[in-house]
């Protein structure tokens, strides 16, 4: 392929053309998978059956993410914005798949993150967060604006991006204000023999990975 770019197993059309996909998605997806494993730093999160996470959770530092810029200039938004951030073409809308649109209360089911029931009730921005929530995204899964103190954005773009697209997802709790990227769309995966395997809804106590980062130092 030539004059595209890639960044961090991406490509990205350049500019003036239109967006198209290329024959290396496979190699692209295996890429960034590995790229963000080994940014992966410090110890994880353990696995725990209580509150969660399921499995081992692992924190990537933002300097060292290898994402586009658009992704993480996403995730700066999402973080830094006073009121609650959301793209939607509709804030009614749900599993809207704009770039930057909050999808729907996320359930966290399988327990993947820790579980926020405890968080309640929410105060200042995440009150803002949980009334936004409640107010337009009730419709979510069709539970009626259940809170969880989690919400879930379309993190990628199906025009923008040769793999990936909109399997991209940032799930955000707005009570400690802490952002998490799923790369497969909350599926896992196993790295083999140079393919990506992706496996779905991993087991509790399985070897394979979360299908979370918790990315830190987002500034």
């Amino acid at each position: 392929m030539s004059g595209g770019t890639n960044i961090g197993g991406l490509w990205l059309a350049p500019k003036g053309r239109p967006h198209r996909a290329v024959d290396r998605t496979a190699s692209s997806a295996y890429k960034l998978i590995c790229a963000l494993t080994a940014a992966a730093h410090g110890e994880p999160v353990p696995a725990t059956d209580e509150d969660g996470p399921l499995l081992d959770l692992y924190q990537i530092d933002f300097r060292k993410l290898p994402l586009a810029p658009a992704v993480r200039q996403l995730m700066r938004n999402i973080i830094l914005s006073a009121a609650p951030y959301d793209r939607s073409a509709r804030a009614t809308s749900i599993g809207d798949d704009t770039f930057g649109a909050m999808r729907q209360v996320h359930l966290n089911l399988p327990r993947y993150l820790p579980a926020l029931t405890k968080q309640r009730p929410a105060a200042g921005r995440a009150a803002l967060y949980h009334a936004y929530a409640h107010a337009y995204k009730q419709e979510s899964c069709g539970l009626g604006g259940i809170g969880t103190g989690y919400v879930e954005y379309t993190a990628g773009d199906l025009h923008a991006y040769a793999w990936g697209g909109n399997r991209f997802r940032i799930v955000y709790d707005y009570y400690n204000a802490r952002l998490y990227f799923a790369p497969l769309r909350y599926a896992s995966w196993n790295l083999a023999g140079g393919q990506l395997q992706l496996v779905e809804r991993p087991e509790p106590g399985s070897s394979h990975p979360n299908p979370f980062f918790w990315i830190v130092g987002i500034k």
